[in-house]
């Protein structure tokens, strides 16, 4: 229930009035668009596989700047995701497709059961004519490495190099000695 106020003819009456929730949205739907042909194909391929796949909703296409994901099928919000920098080719956007085709496929017949690489999205897979392959293997742009950490062993000596920072406020041993690990320096790497 929300007040709302109406106004008539003999003046400004207070109102109980219901009104309903607004319609759930999903965030970022079209962050951004693709090539025209390979939406128009990937609009044919979802038609064609909805007619030999029937689902009980329509699955929703959205494309988003993922640099290493192809594709996510969201089954709370029905739609597959798929990425504009990775899929530049028609195979790519087929496989990935019918990928994420058959999260949703698995869903619709097993329930949330069938959400993850598990038997039901393989079965899937299968029907689909594809074979159940859990990631791409697609060229891609990977996050650089910014920093080298080198932290040391303060009873061996050993000298660790990482990517990243440990968390700090916490204790380290070295696995070999048992000694504490302490960062010894931060090198910032240039792109």
């Amino acid at each position: 229930m929300v007040d709302a106020v109406v106004s008539n003819t003999t003046g400004v009456i207070p109102v109980r009035v219901r009104v309903p929730p607004p319609a759930p949205t999903v965030p970022f739907l079209i962050v951004t668009s693709p090539p025209a042909d390979l939406a128009a194909l990937a609009d044919q391929i979802l038609a064609q596989t909805l007619l030999k796949h029937p689902l009980k909703k329509v699955p929703q296409l959205a494309w988003h700047r993922y640099r290493t994901t192809a594709g996510i099928a969201d089954f709370r919000h029905w739609t597959i995701r798929l990425s504009v920098l990775v899929l530049d080719d028609p195979e790519k956007l087929e496989r990935t497709l019918l990928h994420e085709y058959a999260h949703l496929l698995a869903v619709d017949r097993v329930g949330r059961r069938g959400s993850g690489h598990g038997p039901a999205w393989q079965q899937a897979m299968r029907d689909l004519g594809q074979d159940p392959v859990r990631t791409h293997d697609y060229a891609c742009q990977r996050n650089q490495p910014r920093q080298m950490v080198l932290y040391k062993c303060s009873r061996c000596g050993m000298s660790i190099p990482r990517r990243r920072r440990l968390p700090r406020h916490r204790r380290y041993l070295h696995r070999s000695c048992g000694g504490e690990i302490q960062l010894e320096t931060i090198t910032l790497i240039a792109p």
